[in-house]
């Protein structure tokens, strides 16, 4: 039987075939992350890193535990939260913690020791990283038409979507509601003291976290009085500026939902699209944020309402903060040059100028050329006089060179 390919589907089969994929290989971890994440007073990344779908898989070895990441964003927020369990524990072996623990009759959250107290047990393990966010992007909920009516749903699910957490191998994020009594306040203050998402999905420190925040509001145990010092700064988590941390850390869960969904449909979002975004819980009320300060940034464009609907799908916290990356590249450059409109092609967000050209921003580590790679330079939706694609890690020498043949003007690194 004879199989017919369009000419440009046979163009790229034959491209593929001739360059077969190079997507997963090993590297130093130094030619993708910064010293101070892959070695410190407190962890080490094993070497060598493998990389997976242009992400690194960084396998962190620490006292409380191994963590398995994808990529360095998230190696970044995982290191950072380190300094914050250490404070933690210090904190709780307090005879003063331990008598508002027992004061506040066992604390809301029982607190899982034997994550911390053996080093060798895995304590986070990612699987799956974005997949091929070039290619096809798997691992998307159903929402928006998928729903049998928003009424129906509205009241039966809240402000709630079930998590495919098989599908994405990481930890589902727990639901954050209202908060009638100040629990969650006292669990912000202690994040704002320590420099971390409150929201945070590290399942060591949101364990600590809800033992202090437990010791605090029903045991009267001051934050204030506690730790010497503050964990250090943020350096390396791309995904949170100083004005979305602040609302994050001084404003109840259901008061940023509210201020969210108000931007966003001031921005030109549907009601019912933003609903589906809120639905989401892979986007926590930090991450929301977060988003919603980049298509802030941006302004009111076409095409706004395309990158909420790709959010309210994606599954998995890597994905997510991948688009927030991504996002937060294509706002540095739309500061240069002014962007007319915004579109998805799959999961990269492209910005268009008024003159036609377009730039596509990927939050990965390490771009290789492979079949998706060479799918993605060829795709019809990004064509353009002019186009140009950022990278916050490296690109290999291969891929460097057919994506400058392909049109692209590439610029890496963007990260550092």
């Amino acid at each position: 039987m004879r199989i017919s390919f369009p000419r440009t589907a046979s163009l790229i089969f034959l491209i593929a075939t001739a360059f077969p994929a190079l997507s997963q290989e090993s590297l130093s971890g130094s030619q993708l992350a910064p010293p101070a994440l892959l070695k410190g007073p407190l962890h080490k990344v094993a070497e060598p890193v493998r990389v997976e779908g242009y992400l690194g898989k960084f396998e962190i070895e620490s006292s409380v535990g191994k963590f398995s990441v994808r990529g360095v964003n998230m190696l970044g927020v995982r290191v950072q939260e380190l300094g914050a369990i250490a404070e933690l524990q210090k904190v709780q072996k307090q005879d003063a913690f331990q008598g508002a623990l027992a004061k506040s009759a066992g604390g809301i959250a029982k607190f899982a020791g034997d994550a911390v107290d053996d080093p060798n047990k895995t304590v986070e393990n990612i699987g799956s990283g974005v997949g091929t966010v070039f290619g096809r992007v798997g691992y998307m909920a159903k929402s928006g038409a998928n729903y049998v009516g928003d009424k129906a749903v509205d009241k039966v699910t809240g402000n709630s979507t079930a998590a495919n957490t098989s599908a994405t191998g990481e930890p589902e994020p727990p639901s954050f509601t209202g908060d009638p009594l100040g629990y969650n306040s006292a669990r912000r203050e202690w994040a704002k003291k320590l420099n971390v998402d409150p929201y945070t999905s590290n399942p060591v420190l949101r364990q600590l976290l809800d033992k202090a925040a437990s010791a605090s509001f029903a045991g009267n145990f001051a934050v204030s009085l506690t730790l010497g010092a503050v964990v250090g700064p943020l350096q390396y988590a791309y995904t949170f500026d100083e004005t979305v941390r602040d609302s994050v850390w001084n404003k109840p869960a259901l008061d940023l939902e509210k201020e969210n969904q108000a931007k966003l449909v001031a921005l030109g979002v549907a009601d019912r699209t933003v609903r589906d975004l809120l639905r989401n819980r892979w986007f926590t009320p930090s991450l929301q944020t977060a988003l919603t300060a980049r298509l802030g940034a941006l302004g009111k464009i076409p095409g706004v309402e395309s990158v909420v609907a790709t959010a309210a799908k994606v599954q998995g916290e890597t994905r997510a903060r991948f688009l927030l990356e991504s996002l937060a590249m294509l706002t540095d450059h739309a500061k240069g040059t002014k962007l007319a409109s915004l579109r998805m092609s799959n999961l990269v967000p492209v910005g268009v100028a008024a003159d036609g050209s377009a730039v596509a921003a990927v939050a990965v580590d390490y771009v290789t050329w492979d079949t998706d790679a060479i799918a993605f330079a060829s795709r019809k939706e990004l064509g353009a006089k002019g186009k140009t694609l950022l990278v916050a890690g490296k690109v290999s020498d291969a891929a460097g060179k057919e994506l400058k043949k392909a049109g692209w003007t590439v610029k890496a690194g963007l990260r550092s």
